[in-house]
């Protein structure tokens, strides 16, 4: 659900403005708790985080902020040719992309909240072949594992190197140790990769991290990765494995058991937007039945307005209502 939609603020001032940011923040938590109903708590944290443009920005690609939409990442690939990443250096943490925005909205909001709030500084949640995803272009990258599979290294070797080195730099800024990590891997999904080409290019990168963080909070895809979910399990440690609408829930249980939680993750229109009280219900009874007796919790992301903010709203609590009925034990 677009929240601009919802609250009525300006998209563009929500990324740009530390005290619009805070403010509007706080107002979805409320009225989440208040409308939604869906044991979503309240808590005294400010998480920031700044779009999905944040790690490419980094290296020096442009977010796109236009109202109404979340912001883009920019679509010229920075490295045209395998020559150009060269001239790539680590992030600097205080002048890189948007780095002078994340600091002052760090700063400007922990003055707002006076210290009542914890205010949780950006982090690098996408995973390194997202971030090479974006820096080389999806055609060219895919070609590349076919025809250059040295410069895959090569580039995966330096995003690494260059996000072990920003966490790092992260830490001492925070007077912290380093935390365990999250891996947002939208890109990483069959067809899009093999599971060959997984192990090959992307697992020991994912495998090096988990050692670096201590662990994996959190392993994201949206995408199907029911083939790849067998080398998804060699990662030392990964707490919660999200599940998106088209993995096969029974397949991936079979290979992780009970060692991650589960988040499974809906289709939004067809599951919910779109959806009757029965096909909601089905829907509910099918996940239950495929992951009775693991640790699991259900969502819906993504949301936009399909027909009105009032009538998705209310199909929104409509959802939440029978899902407390289908799920309760």
């Amino acid at each position: 659900m677009r929240w601009a939609a919802i609250l009525g603020f300006s998209v563009v001032e929500f990324y740009s403005s530390p005290r619009c940011y805070l403010e509007n923040t706080l107002k979805m938590m409320i009225y989440r708790f208040e409308v939604f109903q869906d044991f979503t708590c309240i808590e005294k944290t400010i998480p920031i985080w700044l779009g999905s443009a944040f790690e490419e920005s980094l290296f020096g690609s442009e977010p796109v902020l236009v109202e109404g939409a979340s912001p883009w990442l920019d679509r010229k690939p920075l490295i045209k040719e395998p020559e150009d990443l060269n001239r790539l250096e680590f992030p600097d943490f205080y002048k890189s992309g948007l780095m002078p925005l994340a600091h002052r909205f760090y700063e400007e909001i922990s003055e707002l909240t006076e210290g009542k709030y914890t205010v949780v500084f950006p982090e690098w949640g996408r995973g390194p072949f997202g971030v090479a995803f974006h820096l080389r272009g999806f055609n060219n990258l895919l070609m590349d594992m076919v025809v250059n599979p040295d410069f895959v290294h090569r580039l995966m070797r330096f995003i690494t190197d260059a996000r072990k080195h920003w966490v790092s730099e992260r830490a001492k800024f925070l007077g912290r140790p380093i935390d365990k990590g999250n891996l947002y891997n939208d890109e990483v999904n069959c067809p899009t990769l093999s599971p060959r080409q997984y192990e090959e290019f992307v697992l020991p990168y994912e495998i090096e991290l988990c050692n670096f963080h201590g662990g994996i909070v959190y392993w994201h895809s949206c995408g199907d990765i029911t083939k790849l979910a067998e080398a998804i399990h060699k990662i030392p440690h990964v707490e919660m494995l999200h599940i998106g609408p088209w993995t096969d829930m029974k397949e991936v249980r079979k290979v992780f058991g009970e060692s991650v939680a589960y988040e499974k993750c809906l289709m939004p229109t067809e599951d919910v937007q779109m959806a009757t009280k029965e096909e909601m219900e089905r829907k509910l009874d099918e996940i239950r039945e495929a992951l009775d007796g693991m640790a699991y919790t259900v969502r819906a992301d993504g949301l936009q307005v399909v027909s009105s903010v009032e009538e998705d709203v209310a199909k929104v609590k409509e959802w939440v209502s029978v899902a407390q009925r289908r799920l309760r034990r």
